[in-house]
């Protein structure tokens, strides 16, 4: 079963509208503070929707129903509630000082504390972060459910669109469409669970059909050790999240930030108890179908037309929203914190015409390497602990830790976490089931506070 006419006729609509929006948008893009951070004016409300609909996206939800149904209702306790109990200190703390401490992205915040070095190295390793293929890889899932089209296409199609909308508007022209399709992910992950909860039987089915697997339901019981202390580290990665960071900066105020982020947290908790009971059920169901297509067959035959083309609009526009906002942060960092850096000053005009070029640059390499993995969370948990694991330890000390902060250390903390990354990922421990990021991050904070005690200042350094 597939999208209808009327449904299709829906989707089409409603994609002229983000067109639009973006078109409207770029009329008022004058420089990188109006195009990267829309004049530092967002207020709270669209804060909140950008923030939502940028964390969920295609692998906050397909990934979430994936992971359900690979690995049970561990997933919601594990890993869902460990993220959101994570971001509580960023939310207080961390994310208001990037308003104040940052001009215009993390490299910037960098190259004050570590030097240029150090910015053009993170700056690197961030846009490989800022490709985000786990979201290009639920695309494809979504366009082969929906549609009948093979993934690549459908990944291309939707790349597509939002590198249209990001190019043309910027930060405002995604944060309207952020809002409008958080609306529609609302509506549409909710609709969903009633009637297949129905119609499987409330827990009790659920219980009788998983018999076979009664680790499904063990809150603690579906990974392995090892898996489930990656997953807790990794939750704690948003502090080294780009787009997390430019959403501060583009609040009208810090406490309007910080306002913003704690209102997500209701919603955040409901959709991922929503999205661990659909992926529960997606296997009772679909128990040898691939999770993500799974849960779209789920979705297209318990809803009628037209609320079909909704969650689909709801389902593709979270991944739209997650992605121009990476995208754009990509392309800012391969213009401002590249290009820019290394070939010296740039007028407000080239900078943003370098960004919407880096932005089509982080988009054709997501299409690239998207479609390696064979689910959405698996690429996007790959990215993220790629970037964890160096940048995590450089950034966090350069906000709150109180003593010296040197270059070697700036140095030291990013090379060590990603070659050890790199050496575990590529020769793997499998006698322990060692997860690359779990060795890396106390490497890279050993590397950073030894690299701290011998290195010299930034000052020193300029002066020396």
């Amino acid at each position: 079963m597939f999208l209808s006419s009327f449904d299709n006729v829906v989707i089409a609509v409603f994609t002229l509208f983000i067109v639009f929006v973006g078109y409207h948008f770029s009329k008022a893009v004058k420089d990188m503070e109006s195009f990267y951070l829309g004049n530092r004016s967002l207020p709270w409300s669209l804060i909140v929707g950008a923030l939502v609909a940028t964390w969920y996206g295609g692998v906050g939800t397909v990934g979430t129903v994936e992971y359900a149904a690979l690995y049970g209702l561990s997933v919601w306790l594990i890993w869902c509630v460990t993220a959101h109990a994570g971001r509580i200190p960023l939310a207080l703390w961390v994310g208001p000082k990037i308003h104040v401490r940052t001009d215009i992205t993390v490299p910037d915040l960098l190259e004050s504390v570590y030097g240029k070095g150090v910015a053009v190295l993170g700056a690197i390793l961030m846009l490989i972060y800022c490709t985000q293929v786990g979201n290009v890889t639920a695309m494809g899932f979504i366009g082969k459910a929906a549609w009948g089209i093979d993934n690549v296409t459908s990944g291309v199609a939707c790349v597509g669109i939002v590198i249209v909308l990001t190019v043309l508007g910027g930060l405002m022209g995604v944060a309207v469409t952020d809002m409008v399709l958080f609306w529609c992910m609302c509506f549409g992950l909710t609709m969903v669970l009633p009637g297949q909860w129905a119609d499987i039987g409330g827990w009790a089915g659920l219980q009788q059909v998983l018999a076979g697997t009664p680790e499904m339901l063990d809150p603690i019981g579906g990974f392995t050790p090892m898996k489930a202390l990656m997953l807790i580290v990794l939750s704690f990665g948003v502090y080294a999240d780009p787009t997390f960071y430019q959403r501060f900066s583009a609040a009208n105020s810090p406490k309007v930030g910080r306002r913003a982020l704690l209102s997500c947290f209701t919603i955040w908790v409901c959709f991922d108890i929503v999205l661990t009971l659909t992926g529960l059920v997606v296997k009772a169901k679909y128990p040898d179908m691939v999770p993500g297509e799974g849960y779209i067959r789920v979705v297209l035959e318990s809803l009628p037309e037209g609320i079909r083309a909704l969650f689909i609009i709801g389902l593709l526009g979270g991944t739209i929203s997650a992605l121009d906002g990476y995208y754009l942060s990509g392309g800012a960092t391969l213009a401002n914190d590249i290009y820019a850096r290394l070939k010296g000053n740039l007028s407000q005009k080239q900078l943003v015409t370098a960004t919407r070029v880096g932005i089509i640059i982080v988009a054709v390499m997501a299409t690239l390497a998207a479609f390696r993995f064979t689910t959405a969370q698996d690429a996007f948990i790959f990215i993220s602990s790629l970037w964890m694991a160096a940048g995590f330890v450089p950034i966090v000390g350069a906000l709150i830790w109180p003593g010296k902060k040197t270059v070697l250390g700036g140095y030291m903390g990013l090379l060590a976490g990603i070659i050890v990354f790199s050496y575990f990922k590529i020769f793997p421990v499998e006698a322990f089931e060692m997860e690359p990021l779990v060795t890396a991050l106390p490497v890279s904070l050993f590397a950073w506070i030894i690299g701290n005690r011998f290195g010299k200042t930034v000052v020193e350094k300029e002066g020396f």
